[in-house]
């Protein structure tokens, strides 16, 4: 299950966040094994971001939290993919946009664990 949180210094709308959660449902694909049915996003706007000592330009944060993708398959694509919609929706220069990518070897959802050995 990815876990996707974004976290942008400047007011998001619900048109864009749509917009992205519908884009960032796609992308997800890029990420071999991994599809919108079990994609958990979060959005925090307003954040208090600053970047080079200056919050004055558009600035986002992306936690990119995957299980079961240790060799880190699909980042690359996925990583330019997130980087240009959020250029596209939010005004966000490629430069600005950071995506910290956390492998989780163990899960738990629906009342149960699971863990990277039965996902191989």
């Amino acid at each position: 299950m990815p876990f996707l949180i974004s976290r942008v210094n400047r007011p998001i709308n619900r048109e864009q966040e749509v917009s992205l959660k519908t884009r960032l449902g796609r992308a997800i694909k890029l990420v071999p094994g991994k599809s919108e049915e079990y994609l958990l996003l979060g959005f925090e706007d307003n954040c208090r971001l600053w970047l080079r000592g200056e919050d004055s330009e558009p600035i986002a944060y992306i936690e990119a939290n995957i299980f079961g993708n240790e060799g880190h398959l699909g980042y690359d694509a996925f990583t330019a993919e997130v980087t240009m919609m959020f250029h596209e929706v939010l005004g966000v220069a490629p430069e600005n946009v950071y995506i910290n990518y956390t492998d989780i070897p163990d899960w738990g959802a629906g009342g149960r664990n699971f863990d990277r050995n039965r996902f191989r």
